[in-house]
């Protein structure tokens, strides 16, 4: 049966009916519809591959990026980039300007020239960035411990210590507080540091002091994951399970964080130039002066009026949101990290040899029907699964889900890792050892 062209969106529709719906087989969609067998297979392929967006009409092609220069323009700068397939458009365009075929002629920018190069395939489009939750919102500052900055300065060498240390500092700026002070063995430097070290000290200092409502912090890797961030880190999804949010500085501006800052100087005051025994002694003359801080000297944050902090705010004492770490794993609020992780959506293209995606630092299998294709993830906090869509229309839209799969870093027994004060159900802590 020869087949009739062009065919309607209807009939298209009509198709798919047919074939998932009822369970025609092509025979007899082919017969119903009065199409070839090959007219079924291709509008199915198609579906699968795009969803219903692929049974319209084909998008309009949009104008040529060098529609508006000369056609010798676009011809050789299409044969100079196949002849240097490496280069980008800054050199092809030095090189037009040398080219004596080309004097006279209007040149594009470098912007313009890369356009052309991606329109004629010989530079893959970029993936939309992963869409991520917005920053905490400010709290209110009636709060002592409405905020705490937190920071490491590296690399500090003390007098008596072989190793050099890492100084994990916590402040309260609205009360003019100093939560804290930790002392750590890096030498090279926090991310050398296992983060569950510094988690392990960020409980003790909210045990003694309440939950704050917002940590802020600067963009290290260790609170914000990666510079590209693709993937929200461990220490964000730690702070959700404990009600606590998290709200990154402006970017190239440490004084944000002026309070702690501030805070490091003081302690580098106490810790360098005398010499201690080992670092817990140096852990114990730190304690002692933040604690004069807080009790004996003046204070120039605005609430304290020229006072100690303690003395001119009593309720700084305690945040009053308490926290206790032998309860942490049935408090742990696993909904708002779910809640968070349902605001995540990633984008990723799937490998055209392996079919496979990187999610995690893992390769996840799609099908190698996707291949060269993109693809959008979200997190469904009904099963606790990622889900992997087709992409729509529209980069919010969501197309046909393909597959689920569990991510290991989204369990409560990852986020929580291997803490020395918190408690654990025994069944986890016999797991995590094995």
């Amino acid at each position: 049966m020869r087949p009739r062209s062009p065919s309607s969106i209807g009939q298209r529709v009509d198709l798919i009916r047919l074939k998932i719906a009822e369970g025609q087989t092509h025979r007899q969609a082919a017969a119903t519809l009065g199409y070839s067998r090959g007219w079924t297979r291709k509008w199915l392929r198609r579906y699968r591959q795009r969803g219903l967006s692929a049974l319209g009409p084909p998008p309009a092609r949009a104008p040529h990026p060098l529609a508006r220069f000369s056609p010798a323009v676009a011809q050789a700068a299409r044969a100079y980039r196949q002849t240097h397939p490496l280069v980008g458009a800054r050199r092809v365009l030095l090189a037009l300007a040398k080219d004596p075929a080309l004097a006279g002629a209007r040149l594009p920018d470098a912007r313009t020239l890369h356009r052309f190069f991606v329109a004629e395939g010989f530079v893959a489009p970029r993936l939309p960035r992963d869409q991520r939750p917005a920053p905490a919102a400010v709290a209110a500052r009636g709060d002592p411990h409405a905020v705490w900055q937190i920071d490491h300065q590296d690399h500090l060498a003390l007098a008596g210590l072989d190793e050099l240390t890492v100084l994990q500092s916590i402040r309260a700026p609205q009360a003019g507080l100093a939560i804290g002070a930790d002392l750590f063995a890096g030498p090279r430097g926090a991310h050398g540091v296992p983060l569950d070290a510094f988690l392990d000290a960020l409980r003790q200092r909210i045990a003694r002091w309440g939950k704050p409502q917002v940590l802020q912090v600067d963009h290290a890797p260790l609170f914000l994951g990666q510079p590209q961030r693709q993937f929200p880190s461990r220490f964000e999804l730690f702070c959700a399970g404990l009600g606590i949010g998290v709200r990154p500085i402006r970017p190239g501006r440490p004084t944000d964080n002026g309070g702690v800052e501030r805070q490091h100087r003081i302690a580098d005051g106490v810790l360098l130039g005398p010499t201690f025994a080992d670092r817990a002694a140096a852990q114990a003359e730190l304690d002692a002066h933040l604690d004069a801080l807080n009790r004996r000297f003046p204070s120039r944050a605005p609430a304290c009026a020229g006072q100690p902090p303690l003395v001119a705010c009593p309720d700084a004492h305690h945040s009053g949101r308490p926290y206790d770490p032998a309860h942490e794993w049935a408090e742990f609020d696993l909904d708002a990290v779910d809640r968070l992780l349902a605001q995540w959506r990633w984008y990723r293209t799937v490998g055209q040899r392996t079919g496979q995606i990187s999610f995690d630092d893992a390769r996840q299998g799609v099908g190698k029907a996707y291949r060269g294709q993109m693809v959008i993830l979200c997190f469904d906090p009904a099963d606790r699964q990622v889900v992997i869509h087709r992409g729509g229309a529209t980069l919010a839209d969501l197309g046909p889900e393909i597959r689920r799969f569990r991510c290991a870093a989204f369990e409560q027994a990852t986020i929580l890792g291997c803490s020395q004060i918190a408690g654990r159900p025994v069944v986890e802590q016999e797991a995590t050892r094995q």
